[in-house]
């Protein structure tokens, strides 16, 4: 059997460990080598993308907890200036309402 392709399959027979048929395709004799380049890049882009991903989706997990701590620190540290200025303020409030 000849696919479109440039393929063939060749049947291998039933498989021992339960039957039915396997098939295997072997490339047609007339088809250039693959490079080492294209090779390269067919055996390592999906690793390298995944590592690229994580380590994307790890540093964006670090730097909203970075900031979340930061918005945190920033809050508490503007109320607490202000309640030192509203104490102020009323020390200074009742001084002018006394004489």
């Amino acid at each position: 059997m000849v696919f479109s392709a440039g393929r063939r399959a060749v049947m291998l027979g039933p498989r021992r460990n339960g039957g039915g048929w396997r098939f295997s395709s072997t490339e047609a004799q007339g088809q250039k080598p693959v490079s080492p380049h294209v090779g390269f890049y067919r055996t390592f882009t999906r690793p390298v993308a995944k590592v690229l991903l994580m380590a994307t989706f790890t540093y964006q997990l670090a730097y909203w907890g970075w900031v979340k701590l930061e918005k945190e620190e920033i809050k508490r540290s503007r109320s607490a200036e202000i309640e030192v200025l509203e104490k102020q303020l009323g020390d200074l409030t009742k001084k002018d309402v006394k004489p």
